[in-house]
């Protein structure tokens, strides 16, 4: 596990400082010591780095900062991670014909998607991902997009394990 002082305590270029500042203010972030101040502000200056040596490197993607920018590895991987109980069993999958398929299709270009939503701490992105497909399906058959609530999957659903992941 990460602690405070972990991280490399490089000098922070002024443009890093100003893009942190700014990363602290979107998120409604604030810290108690200038110690953790410093920490946050040095993984930020790492995650900016590897930002932009990957959006550098390639042209098909771009990626950029979030939430997560001033979270160590570990405070990330403790949203990750299917929990499944000793006794689950695994549906078995259903294989669909692909001989009638596009090259391709960006359904973001076409409004079937919604901006990307946040599920916190709970691990229940088996409700985001169910969701989002049924708000595309609305959207394909009724040219209307919905926002649909990830939260009534997770409250009413008793087989998916709530917050503790699912399929």
């Amino acid at each position: 596990m990460m602690g405070l002082g972990d991280v490399c305590q490089e000098p922070v270029a002024l443009e890093t400082q100003q893009a942190f500042v700014e990363h602290v203010a979107k998120w409604g972030l604030s810290y108690g010591t200038e110690e953790e101040y410093n920490f946050r502000l040095n993984l930020f200056a790492q995650k900016d780095a590897e930002i932009k040596e990957i959006n550098a490197s390639q042209d098909s993607f771009t990626v950029g900062h979030n939430m997560f920018s001033t979270w160590t590895d570990f405070e990330y991987k403790r949203l990750l991670g299917y929990k499944a109980p000793a006794n689950a069993e695994l549906p078995e999958p259903t294989v669909l014909a692909t001989d009638n398929l596009t090259d391709s299709v960006d359904w973001r270009t076409k409004g079937a998607v919604n901006p990307v939503k946040n599920q916190g701490q709970c691990g229940s992105c088996w409700a985001f991902s169910a969701t989002a497909a049924i708000e595309g399906h609305h959207f394909i058959q009724t040219g209307t997009l919905l926002s649909l609530s990830e939260q009534q999957f997770v409250d009413c659903d008793r087989t998916s394990y709530g917050c503790n992941g699912g399929w």
